[in-house]
């Protein structure tokens, strides 16, 4: 029962080298995940499974930051605000997921959603293979998505090895 508490209790506190290893096997679980987006789970399951997982991993996620920097006396705000921002980028990769394989599914698809998507990528696709400028507003727009949707990641990487990287405060836990 103690393993359940480190990982879904956000009180307490959490050495360094137990977040280490906490957080190297949540990121394997995290890039595991990833598997609940292929074609035949989709097919068969929909969108459910890896939205439930990616709550459950981000929570995880949550806590062990958490824990890290309260045992180093930092504050909280950043994990909170990573966690934030990673799982705007779900809901977009849900919503975006659920435009391209609502049909696979079975389901109705907004032809607006899909047809706005389907004309970003063309756009794109047609600026790659025409050669265009690299300033041309077509690769303004793909640049912009490929920072949107890093971008969570990136920071979660960097906030996981700057709570790594801190010393274990003296005292009782604030």
């Amino acid at each position: 029962m103690q393993g359940l508490g480190l990982l879904f209790s956000s009180s307490g506190r959490l050495g360094p080298k137990a977040f280490i290893i906490a957080v190297v096997l949540l990121y394997i679980a995290a890039a595991a995940s990833q598997a609940l987006t292929l074609r035949s789970v989709i097919k068969s399951a929909g969108l459910w499974p890896f939205l439930a997982a990616q709550i459950v991993l981000v929570w995880i996620w949550y806590v062990l930051h958490a824990k890290r920097l309260r045992d180093a006396g930092k504050p909280v705000g950043l994990a909170v605000a990573t966690c934030l921002l990673y799982m705007l980028s779900v809901a977009l990769l849900v919503i975006i997921a659920g435009a391209f394989y609502g049909a696979l599914a079975g389901q109705s698809t907004d032809p607006n959603a899909a047809s706005a998507l389907g004309l970003i990528l063309f756009v794109s696709i047609v600026a790659m293979l025409s050669g265009a400028p690299r300033d041309s507003l077509a690769w303004l727009m793909v640049a912009i998505l490929l920072v949107i949707a890093y971008l969570p990641i990136v920071l979660a990487v960097v906030t996981t090895a700057w709570a790594a990287t801190r010393g274990t405060a003296e005292g009782p836990a604030a």
